[in-house]
């Protein structure tokens, strides 16, 4: 007996409701729709991508603003607003970019080669990334509408991953806001080629962006901070809420989807509230205290290992992490342990010594006579203000005088730039994509590190093209970090935030939040 034959039709019926039964569920239930309420910790200095390094601004202008390239889950380099990767001379001091054709700004004008070489130009004025590599760029020049081309003075090996970092980023604007707000002033229109669009900032109520319905996503699967970016919610209304404790209230009392940078206390409470998923974001900082080497007691290089050698790092980080064992690591490394190419295992650093001799010897060598440090804090970020509070505690029982001087974030980010408010301020440092980058290390930030050893190694790390070398490079960074100290280094610690059940699509892997492709299912 013949088999029977199947019709072609209803094969092909029945292949469509198979695949579309192995779908994840997520993926086909996608919905667009309602309004994300974010619960962030306060106010941003600024929207303006190009003026800071602060996270929150980053996140926030990450939302509005795009790149010619950004990071993919690897951390490594593609295409955002670029075509391809760029076309490299033979030589290697010329970089071609092509432009995708036809992407809108959120005020309808389209993007050319005019733009993205004065945002470029503004960026590499401006930004601390930005300046690193445009010491060793000659020019950028518009070659025709979707070209631009840019030339160095020395080959590097640093030009697309400092294209591509969301932090403090070479974010492309139109040239008439180039042109208005200068390299030094906050730009204070914020237009961009990103997924959300700005329409409301009400300082201490709210920021409100909506979803821009001219933006042309990629076509490539989404990855890391790239790849295709769509926007479901209608609106995206981010909240300032200062309070860390309230923050987790609101999380649990639903009147946030969405809240990040929560008391580490509140961690097994938030695991076990209903509707609510508490997650870990991981690698999210190194906790830091900067010190001010332009002016003041803290230009004094002993007095800064004083300060290193008095840390007893165990009990500041346990403390800091809610007691939770698995919410910090300790570890000496500038890079992390994610952050697999550039993390360090050296012996013999001096950290996390609490060794009282060494320090009362430093003291005495650095003719300190208990003249008060001001240490700046904030609360908004509750993490820094527990690690600078227990820091003055131990640093008082080693000798120190120490005037904590607690603010919101907004007016630290302020101060830290005057060189005249403040010896140290608190803050975190989050991954570096490339050793070049480690902002600390410069005399482009707050705290102006400006030293001839760490100057010369990292000028050669941004010459050499060889991984290996660039390596052996790093190491002696690092071990010229120790004894310098131009901050002091605590230990890692990690993120929390949370989201209600509702909130669907959210990528838990990244180290910092992005809201497009995120939809709400309620």
């Amino acid at each position: 007996m013949r088999p029977r034959t199947i019709p072609w039709t209803a094969f092909t019926l029945t292949l469509v409701i198979l695949c579309l039964a192995g779908l994840a569920p997520e993926a086909a239930a996608q919905k667009k729709g309602g309004v994300l309420k974010v619960g962030n910790l306060g106010e941003p200095p600024t929207l303006d991508a190009h003026w800071t390094t602060a996270t929150i601004t980053e996140v926030l202008a990450q939302h509005i603003y795009e790149g010619l390239y950004t990071l993919d889950a690897k951390s490594q380099p593609i295409p955002m607003l670029a075509e391809g990767m760029p076309a490299v001379s033979k030589d290697g001091l010329a970089y071609t970019f092509k432009l995708r054709p036809g992407i809108k700004f959120h005020n309808g004008k389209e993007m050319t080669s005019a733009d993205v070489v004065a945002s470029l130009n503004r960026w590499g004025a401006q930004s601390t990334y930005g300046k690193t590599l445009y010491a060793r760029v000659a020019e950028v020049r518009a070659v025709d509408k979707l070209t631009v081309e840019m030339t160095l003075k020395e080959k590097t090996a640093i030009v697309l991953i400092s294209l591509a970092v969301p932090n403090n980023a070479a974010a492309i604007y139109p040239k008439e806001i180039v042109d208005k707000f200068k390299p030094a002033e906050k730009a204070t229109e914020w237009i961009g080629t990103g997924p959300f669009k700005l329409v409301e900032w009400k300082p201490d109520r709210h920021i409100k962006m909506v979803r821009f319905d001219d933006y042309q996503p990629r076509k490539e699967a989404a990855t890391g901070y790239g790849g295709r970016k769509v926007v479901y919610v209608n609106e995206l209304l981010w909240i300032p809420v200062p309070d860390a404790a309230t923050r987790v209230a609101q999380m649990e009392t639903g009147e946030l989807d969405f809240a990040d940078d929560l008391d580490l206390n509140a961690y097994e409470r938030l695991k076990s509230s209903p509707g609510v998923q508490a997650i870990v974001a991981k690698p999210y900082y190194w906790l830091v205290a900067v010190f001010n080497k332009k002016e003041g007691l803290m230009t004094n290089q002993k007095l800064r290992q004083a300060w290193q050698a008095a840390l007893d790092m165990e009990p500041i980080m346990k403390n800091v992490a809610g007691g939770h064992t698995d919410l910090y690591r300790m570890d000496s490394s500038l890079a992390f342990v994610e952050n697999a190419p550039w993390h360090t295992k050296l012996s013999g650093l001096p950290w996390n010594e609490h060794n009282k001799d060494k320090v009362r010897r430093l003291l005495k060598e650095a003719g300190y006579k208990g003249e008060p440090i001001r240490f700046m804090t904030t609360q908004e970020y509750k993490w820094m203000y527990d690690f600078a509070l227990l820091s003055k505690q131990q640093l008082e029982d080693a000798g120190f005088t120490i005037d904590l001087q607690v603010v919101d974030w907004a007016t630290l980010v302020k101060r830290r730039n005057n060189s005249k408010e403040y010896d140290v301020f608190t803050t975190g440092m989050g991954n570096f994509y490339d050793p070049t980058h480690h902002i600390y290390l410069g005399p482009n930030w707050p705290g102006w590190t400006d030293d001839e050893e760490l100057n010369r190694l990292l000028t050669e790390l941004a010459r050499e093209g060889d991984y290996k070398k660039r390596f052996a490079l790093w190491e002696q960074v690092t071990r010229t970090f120790y004894d310098r100290v131009p901050v002091a280094r605590y230990g890692d610690l990690f993120g929390l935030r949370a989201m209600r059940g509702h909130v669907k699509g959210f990528d838990t892997s990244l180290m910092r939040p992005r809201f497009h492709n995120v939809w709400l299912d309620k």
